[in-house]
């Protein structure tokens, strides 16, 4: 719809309204009781809002087709503005008659108060609720979409009451409260869609209707009263009875007294005090009582966690004047992380104590407006936040048993929103079943009836399986949904919008990429289609069954068919039992032929190297020749030259030259020939270093009795290995005879250079272990002395039973890659590994060892860290997680556990067993891990998340480490789960600015609006006021002096580490899992030594 038809449509609904306007001015003069008169008022109340609303909205396109000339609206732009302008005349008039008419009431005083604020802030979903606010688009939308879920739920529970009653339970009063209830919310539902421009675009700051987590803690009601409500008819003129009911989560807490409606509406002014506990929405239904029955005539409902996000705005507007959004949806200026003002002592979870709670006119659905005062006060009590921090393992979400039916993986799937079963199309939470593959999502009871191929399934259609015929495809056209419907394959509910497709035929609904996954059965439902297939299948079994006696002997008894199935069960098992040799025989001969293949591997590649070290020499023999041919011709052209130089000098018999000339050639001649001989050494020199370092290399593939063979063939090849010193000769002045110089050959290179040794391999037998450093999940981590050498190494045993049986193999591999890629540089905040190796029943990461314990210990015994103490681990903590994450590498276990402190009072991280690779910005992963008060809401959500985690984990190391507590915590894990998703971090009077400032900007709950989520990483973070003073390359560079130094008695003490662990004995538990070949095949390569080790 373009803006000249909404224009057009919107004028009709002005007209119309006015016209409704106008008759109801006219009874209201007729009417002589109160009662009638104040029904009158409230209509002419609500008429005036629409009639506000379309205006602006006309208003609006009229401003936007300005900007368009040549477009012409209802005959000419200059008839619709007049028009405008008359009604708004007329509607300026109407209100204020009815200014004049009523008597002044409190719902005018807010108003007044509450129109006045700003309309660039944004709303809250609290204030679209309130009856004192403007209709808008925002609002008109979200009423829609409440309305839509309310009346679906409604209808749920009148099929429930129904099916009740089938069973013989007394549901009647339930029922016809339903149905009640069903009418109100049409009513309410229809006025809306009234008042719905189709095509009109949300505004950014409307409210997300997501599903918020249960809250526990204290509730206050104060039930002020009703107005404008539109009573139950009565037999006589007094006016009914009126009540309010208080609901929690549909459970009935309170109740108030009955009263009449007056002058000013009904007044009740009582106040309930409710404990909830998890509990999710206030509802608030009015009840009147013409006769013996109650019936309702208006409804209100809040999430209760948007009670709590209220309170919160309230208390830090009170604080700050600034701009306040929802927790969820608050941005905290990432680009200017130190412009934004924090109030000082902000206390989310005592929000109740400085401010008095909400209190307002709100909607009364379909009509009527309620007095309603709220405050809720969080439970803190029953998550105990501890006083001192502890040690917490990680914890890593194990796969699920996958159940594969007709190709779909389904896994077991907790949702904590409402979803729909794809098969039986009935409304769940909690547990259910989705396809890893395609997200087909069901029941985890009607997982096993599906009967759809997934589309990811490679099988053959059986011929035998049964079938139907039913084969109609669904007529997908996009459609805009504005109520609650759920998708018909991956179960989650649809959103608003046009984005979504609806067959016009069956009431089927699916989002715009799932539709091409829904099957064709148009106009069958699923489960009919299941019970139809079910059915065919035990006719076709029943089939089968009665061929088989057709074609048996005819003298058939128990007897026989006893032996029969026993001769079948022998049979079966013998073919089991043959089989099971025939894979035998079979794995057999592959590993014969694995093994022949490497061997004759090993003898080509060594053959080459022959072939290559032999061409090589030659080369170096025809240089040489080469070299020594040019000196002797080199020697003879001089000689010739000196003996023509003699027969000329020996005219003048008074001349001495000769002589001199003559012994200072011989003198040249040896200098020259003791250069050559080094030539040669050298040569020889270099030809025996390279044989050494190939027989090294070749040890590991030789058998031993061929190592004396290759002694003694190095023997024969080089018998002049030594030569005598012989002393350099003086340099002498020479005369200027011609001699060439002798041409420079590289391999003289070679002499200055040291010998390299061959790479060690490291075992068991090489280290003396002294004591436990730490534990884990899988291992222990453990001191240990080389025995050769005497150095000190952390060693890091892990079990590779409890590696297979947790699918971790690819996460050790992982480990060792990302030690690989720390030692890449020797960052100075990473542990950099030494070794690795592997025995039949471990696998073993030998370590640098940091003799200064963990930051977790240390923190136990000051009980925190001064700032400065906090900033410097932090500022080296910030330079090591920036390496990972340029490397693609996110961490995602960063604790005070696993950063440890050097002797000379810095930090290293360490424990990189949960580490992530191939994680870019942009890239998302869904694996839950972490250890639980460090991980972030996104995890716990299990949606796809980023290295965003990483940056959140940071946020509450550096809170432990200023404050010397957990921002979130709980004696159980659920209770550290729920703190972290509902509960906001504490802070004490006079905390700093900027150290609060950079608190909240970590901890934001919403990953793309948390400090660092940007491209940037790192860099947003180091632009922070709380950095400002910080100079990163002083920092990387170790040129600011430690706070703190650890100390020890020696280097063995081990005082620095938890006594819990160091007490433990160093022996290894036995155990009785045997892997087999094929499960040590998974740790083949496992060993590395570090390259640099022997330079």
């Amino acid at each position: 719809m373009n803006d000249e038809k909404k224009v057009e449509d919107l004028l009709k609904r002005l007209e119309k309204e006015n016209e409704i306007l106008n008759a109801t001015r006219n009874i209201r003069k007729i009417q002589q009781s109160d009662a009638a008169r104040a029904s009158c008022d409230a209509t002419i109340e609500e008429c005036q809002q629409r009639i506000d609303y379309f205006q602006n909205e006309v208003n609006r396109l009229l401003s936007r087709l300005m900007d368009n000339p040549g477009t012409t609206v209802g005959g000419g732009s200059v008839k619709s503005t007049s028009s405008v302008q008359t009604t708004s005349s007329q509607s300026e008039a109407g209100r204020q008659e009815l200014s004049h008419s009523r008597q002044p009431s409190v719902s005018s005083v807010n108003a007044s108060s509450e129109n006045t604020v700003a309309n660039n802030k944004p709303l809250s979903t609290v204030d679209l609720l309130k009856s004192s606010r403007t209709i808008t688009t925002n609002k008109v939308v979200y009423k829609m979409h409440e309305l839509a879920y309310k009346l679906e739920v409604e209808k749920k529970v009148k099929l429930a009451s129904q099916k009740m009653e089938q069973l013989g339970v007394s549901a009647k009063d339930e029922n016809e409260e339903s149905n009640e209830k069903i009418v109100l919310l049409k009513r309410a539902l229809q006025k809306y869609q009234g008042l719905y421009i189709p095509g009109e675009a949300e505004d950014a700051s409307t409210p997300g209707s997501a599903m918020r987590r249960p809250m526990t803690g204290m509730l206050n009601i104060r039930v002020s009263g009703i107005k404008n409500q539109n009573n139950a008819p009565t037999r006589n003129s007094r006016p009914p009875e009126s009540m309010a009911v208080i609901k929690i989560d549909g459970v009935i807490k309170g109740k108030t007294k009955m009263a009449r409606n007056g002058s000013l509406g009904i007044r009740w002014n009582e106040d309930f005090s409710i404990s909830v506990i998890k509990a999710s929405e206030i509802e608030i239904t009015v009840y009147d009582r013409p006769d013996h029955a109650s019936v309702p005539i208006g409804m209100f409902w809040l999430k209760i966690s948007d009670l709590v996000e209220e309170l919160r705005r309230m208390k830090v507007e009170a604080d700050n004047d600034a701009v306040w959004a929802a927790a969820n949806v608050q941005d905290l200026a990432v680009k200017s992380p130190g412009s934004r003002p924090i109030p000082s002592g902000t206390h989310s979870d005592g929000a109740g104590a400085s401010v008095d709670g909400v209190e307002s006119w709100w909607d009364l659905e379909p009509v009527g407006q309620i007095g309603l005062k709220f405050n809720f006060v969080k439970d803190v009590a029953v998550r105990k936040r501890q006083s001192r921090l502890g040690r917490q393992g990680a914890v890593r979400k194990r796969k699920e048993d996958i159940q594969e039916v007709q190709g779909h993986k389904f896994a077991s799937q907790k949702f904590y929103q409402i979803m729909c079963c794809a098969l039986c199309n009935e409304l769940f939470t909690g547990r259910g079943s989705q396809c890893e593959d395609c997200s087909f999502t069901c029941h985890p009871r009607c997982a096993e009836k599906v009967f759809t191929k997934c589309i990811s399934s490679n099988t053959a259609d059986d011929p035998d399986e049964a079938k139907l015929n039913h084969r109609i495809p669904h007529r997908f056209e996009t459609f805009t949904n504005l109520s609650p419907n759920w998708c018909y394959h991956c179960g989650h509910m649809l959103t608003f919008g046009r984005r979504h497709k609806m067959c016009s035929e069956c009431p089927v609904f699916a989002h715009e990429g799932c539709s091409d996954l829904i099957p064709n059965l148009c106009g069958m439902p699923a489960e009919t289609a299941n019970k139809l297939l079910e059915e065919i299948r035990r006719r076709n079994q029943q089939a089968k069954t009665q061929k088989k006696p057709t074609s048996t002997s005819p003298q058939w008894t128990p007897s026989t068919a006893a032996e029969l199935q026993s001769q079948e069960a022998e049979q079966k098992r013998l073919e089991e039992k043959m089989q099971q040799m025939k894979l035998d025989q079979q794995h057999e001969q592959e590993q014969k032929q694995q093994q022949q293949q490497e061997l004759q591997e090993q003898e080509r590649q060594k053959q080459q190297q022959q072939e290559a070290e032999q061409k090589r020499r030659d080369e170096q023999k025809q240089q040489l020749l080469q070299q020594q041919q040019a000196y002797q011709l080199q020697q003879q052209q001089a000689y010739q030259q000196q003996m023509q130089q003699q027969q000329l000098e020996t005219a003048s018999p008074t001349s001495q030259e000769p002589v001199r000339d003559n012994d200072m050639f011989r003198r040249e001649q040896q200098r020259l020939e003791m250069l050559r001989l080094e030539q040669e050494r050298a040569l020889q020199y270099q030809q025996q270093q390279q044989h050494q370092q190939q027989y090294q290399q070749q040890q590991q593939y030789q058998p031993q009795q061929q190592q004396h063979q290759q002694q003694q063939y190095q023997q024969q090849q080089y018998p002049q290995q030594q030569y005598p010193q012989q002393p350099q000769p003086q340099q002498v002045q020479q005369r200027p005879y011609p001699v060439m110089p002798i041409p420079h050959t590289p391999t003289l290179k070679i002499v200055n250079k040291p010998s390299s040794q061959p790479t060690r391999k490291y075992g068991m037998d090489d280290f003396h272990f002294i004591a436990v450093l730490g534990r884990g999940n899988f291992g222990k981590v453990m001191l240990a002395e080389d025995k050769k050498g005497g150095e000190l190494y952390a060693v890091k045993a892990l079990k590779k039973d409890s590696i297979v049986q947790h699918d971790e193999v690819e996460s050790a591999k992982s480990e060792k890659r990302i030690f690989q890629v720390a030692n890449k540089e020797r960052h100075p905040f990473l542990t950099t590994l030494h070794s690795t190796f592997q025995t039949n029943t471990r696998l073993y990461f030998v370590m640098e060892y940091v003799r200064g314990g963990d930051l977790m210990m240390h923190i136990q015994k000051d009980r925190r860290f001064g700032e400065r103490r906090a900033k410097f681990y932090g500022c080296e903590v910030l330079l090591a997680l920036q390496y990972f994450h340029q490397n693609n590498i996110v961490y995602r276990d960063l604790k005070l556990d696993n950063i440890l402190l050097t002797m000379d009072g810095h930090i290293k991280i360490a424990d990189y067993g949960l580490c992530k690779e191939n994680m870019g910005h942009g890239v998302t992963t869904r694996t839950i891990c972490g250890t639980p008060e460090f991980m972030a809401p996104e995890i716990l959500e299990e949606v796809p998340y980023d290295r965003a985690v990483d940056w959140w984990a940071y946020g509450v190391l550096m809170y432990e480490m200023l404050l010397g507590r957990a921002p979130f915590s709980g004696e159980e894990e659920d209770e550290i789960y729920d703190s972290i998703m509902d509960d906001e971090p504490l802070f004490p009077h006079g905390f700093g600015r900027n150290e609060q400032a950079l608190l909240q900007s970590l901890l934001v709950k919403v990953p793309h609006l948390r400090l660092g989520s940007g491209p940037g990483d790192a860099e947003e973070i180091k632009a922070h006021a709380y950095f400002r003073d910080v100079n990163f390359d002083d920092v990387y560079h170790k040129r600011i002096p430690p706070p703190f130094l650890p100390m020890i008695t020696s280097a063995k003490d081990v005082s620095n580490f938890d006594p819990e662990f160091t007490r433990e004995n160093t022996s290894e538990t036995p155990t009785d899992y045997r892997l087999n070949h094929v499960e040590q095949g998974f740790f083949k390569g496992f060993s590395y030594t570090n390259p640099w080790l022997q330079a």
